[in-house]
């Protein structure tokens, strides 16, 4: 395998915060996954390009790296939603920068879950399993009496006799 094979699927992929809400001039907890191995990774503030927080250096690198650290927040930063980024110059494998959300003075409160509307109805439980094969049952065995009495009525002797016998008597 080529050397530049080797070494184009390590660049920081994944940043995370062990806690995302920090007062400013407090620390936040980062943890970094799959760096290249020993480049150093600067925490910018904001954007790729903004002021640089932390440098972590001496980490392992590799796919199934993972590195932690403390981010000191500036004290002047802004109360609310804010992004750190990680960024490691290593051979120009910048093209996927990792970053985190934090919130500097309190996390806001959640958005309103919009209402979920019903994809279908739910009218009611219905009869049972066992209620339906009593009617089951229950019909089969009323139809079976009506054909039973017919049956009956129709084959007895006894019943009426043919209109054109009547007639002749």
């Amino acid at each position: 395998m080529p050397a530049s094979l080797a070494w184009a699927c390590v660049a920081p992929v994944a940043l995370l915060t062990a806690n995302p809400q920090v007062q400013p001039g407090g620390t936040v907890h980062i943890i970094g996954r799959e760096t290249a191995p020993g480049a150093a990774i600067e925490i910018h503030l904001d954007s790729v390009t903004g002021p640089i927080l932390l440098t972590v250096t001496g980490q392992v690198g590799g796919m199934t790296a993972k590195w932690e650290a403390d981010v000191t927040i500036p004290a002047n930063t802004p109360y609310g939603k804010h992004y750190l980024y990680g960024v490691q110059n290593y051979r120009n494998m910048n093209s996927v920068v990792p970053k985190a959300v934090i919130y500097v003075g309190t996390v806001p409160d959640p958005e309103p879950v919009p209402e979920v509307r019903a994809t279908s109805m739910d009218v009611g439980s219905g009869p049972s399993g066992a209620s339906l094969v009593l009617l089951g049952f229950g019909a089969a065995a009323a139809g079976l009496l009506i054909v039973g009495l017919w049956t009956l009525i129709a084959g007895s002797g006894g019943g009426a006799k043919p209109t054109a016998e009547r007639v002749k008597a």
